[in-house]
C-alpha cells in the first residue's frame, strides 16, 4: 500500500511538472527625440522610439504612448519571427511634455492583456530639422 501511495505521488507530481506554461520575459526600451521647429503651426514634434524584446513572433501588439502634457497615441505593430517590436509614435506639439510613459498590449488595440509597461528613462534630446 506504501508502495502505491508514492508510485500515485510521483505521477501526479510529474503530471504538474509537464503542464508547465511558455512564460516570455519582455523588456521595453523607450527613448525620444524632439525636431526643434518641425511644425512653426503646432510647435515641435516629438518621436518616441520603443522597442520591446522578448514577445511572442508574429503576434500583433499594440503600443500606447501616454505623454504627461499631450493626448495619448497608439500605435500597433506585428512582431519579427524573433518576438521584436520596434515602432515610432509621433506626438504633435511634443515638447510640452517631458514624459512619455508606454503600455504595451497584446493584439490590435489597447482592449488586449497588458503585456509591459515602461518611460523614457532620460530626457528628450532636441535634433534640429533643417530647411531647404
Amino acid at each position: 500500500m506504501v508502495l502505491f501511495s508514492f508510485i500515485v505521488a510521483i505521477t501526479l507530481s510529474l503530471s504538474l511538472l509537464v503542464q508547465t506554461y511558455l512564460v516570455y520575459g519582455a523588456e521595453m526600451d523607450v527613448k525620444c527625440a524632439i525636431y526643434k521647429n518641425s511644425d512653426n503651426e503646432k510647435g515641435d514634434n516629438v518621436d518616441v522610439r520603443i522597442l520591446v524584446i522578448g514577445l511572442q513572433g508574429n503576434n500583433d501588439y499594440t503600443a500606447e504612448v501616454i505623454p504627461d502634457n499631450n493626448p495619448p497615441t497608439s500605435v500597433t505593430s506585428e512582431t519579427d519571427y524573433e518576438g521584436i517590436f520596434w515602432t515610432v509614435a509621433k506626438i504633435p506639439n511634443g515638447e510640452q511634455s517631458s514624459l512619455f510613459k508606454v503600455n504595451l498590449y497584446e493584439g490590435k488595440g489597447i482592449d488586449g492583456d497588458l503585456v509591459t509597461s515602461g518611460d523614457d528613462d532620460s530626457p528628450c534630446y532636441a535634433i534640429s530639422s533643417f530647411e531647404n
